[in-house]
């Protein structure tokens, strides 16, 4: 364990000497290139009706990359993460800046719907369970991008299937996103948005469970299978507001997914979330216009936060055959029916969030969470610290 920790201070103080942007000049035009990544320690304590979860520190989700600008109008990014014993990609993708306004972006990238294109924990240390369970994550496809102060579209096509999968039978997905910002200026911005999203698959889709607020057990709170079999298509829906003044932020996101489904009573799942910040040290909110999306607050910066969550998941069944013997050694097919019941889950989420600096941060989340499945009811609080390292 020592010599894991060792080698990792020493890749990031490497890591730390080469931020600086290199340049290298060819015949073609400029090459930039910078070197990304950041690394979390966490810690994770449940206070729960069971004691099966475990808890502890936990270092996780170790990503590194890079970004490259080259000849003016172009750029690209490639990043490979290291969470849970494995490594895979993350970004991998081509841009290709039109003009100040408008961008196209190829490859492996956040399709626009959801809070997701910031990655891992936007404000707070995990993603909201509503945001968790119904928005898709990266997949590989070609976006258009249109980018003013008071006007924001972004549509693309994508691949259902993940960078990594194999090329059959993988489906596809049209996406996009409309926002209108009234106001846009340095210290207050008024932002409301809609999306939508057609997922054509004929395949089981999996809509993610919903997981603990902390993910150092790596369990959640009931065993809900969320994987919906004999899928024709999928449609999801999302309305947003942001509204920042000066050091006050507040936001909220309404989301549904519909599945129509192959000889079964359709299913929907829908939630919600909003939250809510102010600067207890800090004369201002942060706000990317590229994104649509809230920043982190700026150096030497403390931030007190609160979050509610809300999540419904229809009850479905899932239909599968199985081959069994019988006692005359007869192969026979047995449809197997398993119903899994309806789920609600809520939650509320108290945090504090410091800033040393553009590199370091701090963060502390206390959530109080509920589920109901069928029958069954679970409650559980958790603590959650994470010591973010960026650059």
């Amino acid at each position: 364990m020592k010599k894991a920790f060792l080698c990792l201070a020493t890749a990031f103080l490497a890591a730390s000497g080469a931020m600086a942007q290199v340049v290298v000049k060819t015949g073609a035009g400029d090459l930039s290139l910078r070197l990304i990544g950041r690394t979390n320690l966490d810690y994770g304590r449940y206070f729960s009706h069971s004691d099966n979860f475990n808890y502890g520190f936990k270092m996780n989700d170790t990503r590194l990359g890079v970004l490259a600008n080259f000849d003016e109008k172009w750029s690209a990014k490639i990043e490979i993460c290291y969470a849970n014993k494995a490594v895979s990609f993350r970004d991998l993708w081509v841009g290709y800046k039109i003009n100040d306004k408008m961008s196209l972006t190829a490859g492996n990238h956040f399709q626009p719907f959801g809070a997701k294109i910031l990655g891992l924990g936007y404000k707070f240390i995990e993603d909201a369970q509503a945001d968790y369970a119904i928005c898709p994550a990266r997949k590989v496809g070609l976006s258009y991008a249109f980018v003013t102060n008071p006007f924001m579209a972004t549509a693309g096509i994508y691949s259902d299937g993940n960078v990594d999968a194999p090329a059959a039978n993988q489906g596809y997905s049209v996406a996009a996103k409309l926002i209108g910002r009234p106001i846009c200026k340095d210290s207050s911005v008024l932002h409301i948005g809609v999306a939508g999203m057609y997922t054509d698959n004929k395949n089981a889709y999996d809509f993610k469970v919903v997981q603990p607020e902390t993910f150092i057990g790596g369990k959640q709170l009931i065993d809900y299978k969320s994987e919906v079999a004999n899928t024709i298509n999928i449609n999801r829906a999302e309305a947003e507001l942001i509204w920042i003044l000066k050091r006050f932020y507040f936001e909220t996101h309404y989301l549904t997914g519909y599945s129509n489904l192959i000889g079964d009573e359709n299913f929907q799942t829908q939630g919600g979330y909003a939250q809510a910040s102010f600067l207890l040290i800090g004369k201002k909110q942060n706000y990317n216009k590229r994104t649509g999306l809230a920043a982190n607050a700026s150096p030497k910066n403390l931030e007190l936060l609160a979050r509610v969550n809300m999540l419904n998941m229809d009850e479905f069944s899932t239909n599968t055959v199985r081959e069994v013997t019988n006692d005359e050694g007869v192969v026979e097919r047995e449809n197997i029916t398993t119903i899994t019941p309806e789920q609600k889950e809520f939650d509320f989420t108290l945090g504090l969030n410091y800033f040393f600096n553009k590199n370091l941060n701090a963060r502390l989340n206390y959530t109080v969470s509920k589920v109901e499945c069928g029958e069954n009811e679970f409650t559980n609080n958790a603590i959650q610290a994470r010591l973010q390292f960026s650059f």
